[in-house]
């Protein structure tokens, strides 16, 4: 367990009152102690944390006491209607009538792969002719060959030199080149998973990367082999070592969340992207870690480390998949994103990465933080590598009812920049600069485009919080310590505070801010830039982090985040190999995991 905030829960229990004081104080609801006190004062005492009279039983942990018009009065700041003393009257009878429901509603455990009945769908708003359906499209059974045109290439694709006796250098090849050694029989799939273990449990215990094993891993990687040499091919991916951020569930396997309290925990349900990459031929090595619930590179097994320096974090929540890619341990990586957790930690390991338009890939079977906001994508060392990994996810599953399925033609062909036209925000960083005046020098028509500030954004992002509060609030109702649910605590706390007509005005605000941002991006076939990770997220719009060029200062290469309009993917995977190609990673390994 990571060390406890001494200045949390550390003390003697919190009474109801004094645990409201403090989290009114804490959020900035109110602006004095005499405020806070005024609001908790009608809290009866029978509430507080204390001993219950001798021959009495407490309280069951929840329960609701009887409502009365003065706690309605004091609560009425959270009104958008002034309340006289009838009506206070009126709603604590109401209130006090459906408490046994809501009482109910609170103690009654729902599966966590359960969605909200509401389905968001960003893209209906601005693509009306876009077929939202749920047709079931089957995974070919095991031997069953997909006619992937991406292993076509395969027996023309130029390798690295090679030397059958130190399998450990083609550790940070690409997927293509890593497909197409196993065909030419330089090596096996069995070999190349007892390699990529090997290097994962040496640099693990400097890294902290894994959070468990697949023992699977080399059974798996001998049928693939047999499968191949027996002529049934599975596509590019056929036999290629993955690792799986640790929310995606996997029978037979922990899925922790990155939290202490399910660090043993087996769920047996598939995830869909799991259960397609395994329909591809990959080899799943291990699950790699997740900050707390998502948040961060802190888990209960401490900080993920970034292979470029080892004294930082590799920032999150994607933190043991970037980790692992960069620093050669797998072939590529699934990650996720809510709030910045592919961009952020592709960008702080600077590797490659996709978070794709909301609604591409299943959910299904991975954990939630935000029904809203949550979206499944491929980490990699290359943008193709993106590519070919992102192509096996799409699709829905009739299990996930937010996704839908459109079209994906990558690559392009013909494709040119000097056929396209860019963005760039007035107020560029210095690789949006960069690559904004190698794509001018190279011909391209590079435009200034900003977006337009939206104040009511930072309410917007209210959706995560309480999203996220009523996904893991049976976790956080049982918690001894803050750090049980990693940064999230005071988070879960504001969230209670958060009115539930708000939550339903700025869902309705975001329709305006998903219209309003696709019309910026249509002026423009990729925007150089992030576009603000919290405008990007709520409305979910594609992003793409590319590793290029050498950061100097820090030893390790640049990146650059492209953003596109929704669907337009294989606009951001052509720039990104075209930016990547022009301008190399340099260094091309870290320091601490290259191979000699």
């Amino acid at each position: 367990m990571t060390q406890t905030n001494p200045s949390i829960r550390s003390q003697a229990p919190m009474g109801r009152r004094e645990w409201i004081i403090s989290s009114l104080l804490t959020s900035g609801l109110v602006a004095s102690m005499s405020q806070a006190q005024a609001l908790a004062v009608c809290l009866p005492i029978d509430q507080e944390t204390q001993d219950p009279p001798l021959g009495k039983n407490p309280a069951p942990r929840n329960q609701l006491a009887e409502i009365t018009s003065e706690m309605v009065r004091q609560a009425s700041w959270q009104s958008r209607v002034e309340l006289t003393d009838a009506h206070c009257e009126e709603i604590a009878k109401r209130l006090s009538a459906k408490a046994k429901s809501i009482q109910a509603l609170r103690t009654a455990s729902i599966e966590e792969n359960t969605p909200m009945a509401s389905v968001f769908l960003p893209a209906a708003f601005v693509e009306p002719a876009t077929r939202f359906g749920h047709l079931q499209i089957a995974n070919p059974a095991p031997g069953q060959s997909t006619g992937d045109p991406n292993t076509r290439r395969l027996s023309e694709l130029e390798l690295p030199k090679f030397d059958p006796d130190t399998l450990e250098q083609v550790a940070f090849w690409t997927v293509e080149q890593l497909a197409a050694g196993l065909r030419r029989k330089l090596f096996t799939s069995e070999q190349l998973t007892a390699m990529y273990t090997e290097r994962l449990k040496k640099y693990d215990p400097q890294l902290l990367c894994v959070v468990s094993y697949n023992q699977d891993a080399i059974e798996s990687a001998k049928r693939a082999d047999e499968l191949l040499a027996s002529g049934k091919d599975l596509g590019i991916l056929h036999g290629i070592p993955w690792g799986a951020k640790d929310i995606i569930s996997i029978p037979g396997m922990p899925t922790t969340w990155g939290a202490v309290d399910y660090k043993d925990r087996l769920r047996e349900t598939m995830a869909t992207v799991a259960e397609k990459i395994e329909s591809a031929g990959a080899i799943l090595l291990a699950k790699l870690t997740v900050g707390t619930l998502a948040w961060g590179d802190q888990w209960f097994g401490g900080m993920t480390r970034n292979p470029w320096d080892i004294e930082q974090g590799s920032s999150g929540s994607s933190a043991g998949s970037a980790c692992a890619v960069v620093a050669g341990l797998c072939g590529f990586a699934i990650g996720s994103e809510t709030l910045g957790s592919i961009v952020s930690p592709t960008r702080v390991c600077s590797t490659c990465g996709l978070r794709p338009s909301f609604g591409r890939v299943s959910r299904y079977g991975c954990m939630t933080l935000g029904w809203t906001m949550d979206k499944i994508g491929p980490i990699g060392r290359t943008p193709r590598d993106c590519g070919l990994v992102f192509s096996k996810l799409l699709g829905s599953d009739g299990k996930d009812p937010s996704v839908f399925d459109a079209p994906f033609e990558w690559p392009i062909p013909d494709w040119s920049i000097k056929k396209l036209r860019f963005g760039v925000s007035s107020r560029p960083r210095g690789s949006e600069r960069t690559i904004a005046r190698m794509l001018t020098d190279e011909g391209a028509e590079v435009i200034e485009l900003d977006f337009e500030p939206d104040p009511r954004i930072q309410a917007m992002t209210d959706a995560i919080s309480v999203e996220a509060a009523a996904m893991h609030s049976e976790l956080f109702e049982s918690i001894q310590e803050d750090d049980q649910v990693g940064k999230w605590a005071p988070t879960f706390r504001e969230a209670q505070f958060c009115s539930a007509i708000d939550y339903v005005q700025a869902m309705r605000a975001r329709v305006a801010l998903i219209q309003k941002t696709e019309q910026v991006l249509r002026q423009v076939d990729v925007y150089l830039g992030d576009g603000d990770l919290a405008r990007m997220n709520l409305t979910g719009h594609p992003s793409m982090v590319v590793s290029f060029g050498e950061d100097v200062t820090n030893k390790k290469p640049k990146t650059l985040v492209l953003t596109g309009r929704f669907f337009h993917e294989p606009q951001l995977l052509m720039l990104a190999d075209w930016i990547q190609r022009k301008l190399p990673p340099t260094p091309s390994q870290p320091e601490l995991t290259r191979i000699l």
